[in-house]
């Protein structure tokens, strides 16, 4: 059981984290042969899967807040456990094939920070799980699900495509994936254009021909 003071907090969480997530399964179920099937590139479906098991951790970690006879601990630990896991298993995904050295870079940095957020989450399950009234406790987890919910949603808006510049862009595991997606386009673009000037103003075309219509004399 929670202190009252945070109860709150974990009801706004627990709507926020529904809503959240039903929205990224809408983005999702809109192309998801890009995102989350077999065939889509492995960046993507590793994005897909970190934003999506940060924003259930932050939504089931609140809903188990809010259960008046439950340890907030024990719920952490699952959780946690389960982003641990999961952090593990896309970063063996991601880091076992062939790449170039910023692919890496940025695969690594992306597990790297999840493993972070959910070991901090770790060790503050294991505290509470010893003293579940540790009002510090709750309020650094309080404040790691902030962290969870920013993580998710930072993942969600590089997945629909929307373009980050800066250090943070250079960093995005989708800049690659992104980068080989429009440089076709705009070569397919500017094929296209350079067709339609073809076909306006044609190189080797029948030159005009002026309509002879001499004036013929006649003689009576």
């Amino acid at each position: 059981m929670i202190p009252p003071s945070f109860a709150n907090f974990f009801i706004a969480s627990t709507s926020a984290g529904a809503a959240l997530v039903g929205l990224l399964f809408v983005a999702i179920s809109i192309a998801p042969e890009h995102t989350v099937m077999v065939g889509a590139p492995l960046a993507r479906q590793a994005v897909a899967t970190n934003a999506f098991t940060s924003l259930l951790n932050a939504f089931f970690i609140s809903l188990g807040a809010l259960i008046p006879t439950s340890n907030l601990g024990w719920v952490t630990l699952v959780m946690s456990l389960t982003g641990v896991s999961s952090s593990l298993t896309l970063g063996w995904n991601l880091l076992s094939h062939r790449q170039r050295w910023q692919n890496a870079l940025r695969n690594t940095l992306l597990l790297m920070g999840s493993l972070i957020v959910y070991g901090y989450e770790l060790y503050y399950a294991v505290d509470l799980i010893k003293t579940p009234q540790d009002t510090g406790a709750v309020l650094a987890l309080t404040e790691l699900l902030i962290v969870v919910y920013a993580l998710g949603l930072i993942r969600a808006w590089e997945l629909l495509g929307a373009r980050r510049y800066g250090l943070l862009g250079w960093l995005s595991p989708l800049r690659s994936v992104n980068e080989e997606i429009v440089t076709p386009a705009n070569e397919q673009s500017a094929s296209t254009s350079d067709s339609s000037k073809r076909e306006i103003h044609p190189e080797h075309g029948p030159e005009p021909t002026k309509s002879d219509s001499p004036d013929r004399v006649t003689s009576s």
